[in-house]
């Protein structure tokens, strides 16, 4: 008997029908793999956007060490995903809550292509992970102690992975509830935004940013041409950010991976209107200032990652119109209402305009565009259902980044300062170092002096004749 079943297996082994079905399987699989793979390099590439960003944003003096702190963000995020992330959010077995195994992930001696489909997942997993993590970078700019960021960054993936299984894991419990995200307006940018938040409570602002002991020109953006750069890299890289979480091109993959392409650049078309508008209004006709057209463009960004593949391309234009809107209206509010130091906006471009992003899903959602499993959103038809699933996906993020974060700032800046009474020490830089630039202090790329202050570049030449000074005749652009 059993030399007859082998005798069976063999035939069907050597049948050329077989035989072709096998290698079309193994070729879906490495096309997908190769998709994947191809959106995960573009994806890693905005770490550079992340940094030029933050770079333009920041005082002159802080320029190397905002870059390494993003190096430092694969290096920490890196090993943090290997040892623990990977397995927590996409592990097997698994429940409801977490993973609980493919720790220290490796390959599978008896099945290797088992091994490269997980491999690639991984790789596309993690750049979403160091995403969420350099968020927070730009929040703590100028003032946190570099070893505390570099802890920050192991221990936020280890936190975001938690999330990531809820939101995408076969049986994470927001998705068995229904919520739907596709690409992350939630998991890797809500949690950061909220994550920074936290951080600049615990860290405070920036020595002063709001007591005018510093002229306040020395708070402007020092390089809006870096500031624009870095959008660019952004954007690009965003477009592999959501056309990439289609997770392949086979079968209906490519139709929702191209969808997602057009609805990304649509919803850039939105918000690069309205942050237009924004900027001309709020200057009385005068300005088109770059920081907020470029945190427009990227607030409608965050807004289209999680329904860009569930709504259609002219809905896109209103979702990121209004999370253009919504952006820069919560930076304005954080900054002159709240006095909250965030120097690069990251509240209201990667928290509020996530937020509206989630609940879009809950308004515009179309069940019936393949490729797709989501229900029907609230002006299609389809009730309060999958909106009350996204404000428990929104509730659990906010909830789960207070509970473990919170407490990560207080007892790093404990263990910094030695003074349970003064944590805020523990994490900030020497005042001195603050103000002079974390370059020297830190990196020894100096001196000082090598840096022009904020004052210093903005002052004229002393042979510079001022033809009129009337601070009402600007150029109209």
């Amino acid at each position: 008997m059993a030399t007859g079943a082998f005798a069976t297996c063999d035939v069907l082994a050597a049948c050329p029908v077989v035989q072709e079905i096998i290698h079309d399987v193994n070729g879906d699989y490495a096309d997908d793999a190769t998709w994947v793979l191809t959106s995960s390099f573009v994806i890693l590439t905005m770490q550079s956007g992340f940094g030029m960003l933050e770079m333009g944003c920041s005082h002159r003096g802080h320029e190397v060490n905002i870059m390494l702190k993003n190096v430092f963000d694969v290096i920490f995020g890196g090993l943090a995903y290997y040892m623990l992330g990977f397995g927590i959010s996409h592990g097997s077995p698994s429940n409801s809550f977490m993973g609980l195994g493919d720790f220290l992930v490796d390959s599978n001696q008896n099945d290797q292509t088992l091994s490269g489909l997980r491999f690639s997942s991984y790789i596309f997993q993690f750049s979403f992970a160091a995403t969420s993590t350099t968020i927070v970078s730009g929040c703590l700019a100028m003032r946190c102690r570099f070893m505390v960021y570099c802890f920050y960054s192991f221990y936020s993936v280890v936190m975001y992975a938690f999330v990531a299984h809820w939101v995408w894991a076969e049986n994470g419990w927001l998705k068995e509830f229904g919520a739907h995200d596709f690409a992350g307006s939630g998991p890797v940018h809500m949690f950061g935004a909220i994550n920074g938040f936290i951080g600049i409570v615990c860290l405070g602002p920036r020595l002063g940013r709001f007591d005018g002991s510093r002229p306040g020109q020395e708070f402007h953006a020092s390089s809006p041409a870096s500031i624009l750069f870095g959008l660019f890299m952004l954007w690009w890289g965003w477009i592999g950010f959501n056309c990439g979480s289609s997770f392949g091109i086979t079968e209906k993959k490519w139709l929702v991976a191209t969808r997602a392409a057009v609805t990304t650049i649509n919803s850039t078309a939105g918000g690069g209107m309205s942050a237009l508008i924004y900027t001309k209004v709020k200057s009385r006709g005068k300005l088109i200032r770059p920081e907020e057209i470029a945190n427009g463009i990227l607030g409608a960004l965050v807004s289209i990652t999680a329904t860009c593949a569930c709504v259609h391309p002219f809905e896109a234009l209103v979702i990121g119109f209004v999370g253009s809107i919504i952006a820069l209206l919560t930076n304005d509010l954080v900054e002159f209402r709240l006095r909250i130091d965030d120097p690069v906006g990251a509240i209201g471009v990667h928290g509020s305009a996530a937020m509206w992003g989630i609940l879009a899903v809950g308004l515009f959602a179309d069940t019936a565009l393949p490729g797709i499993q989501v229900d029907n959103g609230l002006l299609r038809g389809g009730g309060l259902r999958l909106m009350g699933a996204q404000l428990v996906l929104m509730l659990a993020i906010l909830g789960w980044s207070l509970v473990v974060v919170t407490p990560f700032f207080l007892l790093v800046g404990i263990a910094f300062s030695g003074d349970w009474r003064d944590f805020r020490r523990g994490l900030r830089v020497d005042p001195e170092h603050e103000i002079s630039g974390l370059d020297q202090a830190y990196h020894g790329c100096g001196p000082p002096a090598s840096y022009p202050t904020a004052m210093q570049v903005m002052a004229p030449p002393k042979n510079f004749v001022v033809v009129d000074d009337d601070p009402e005749q600007e150029v109209q652009l």
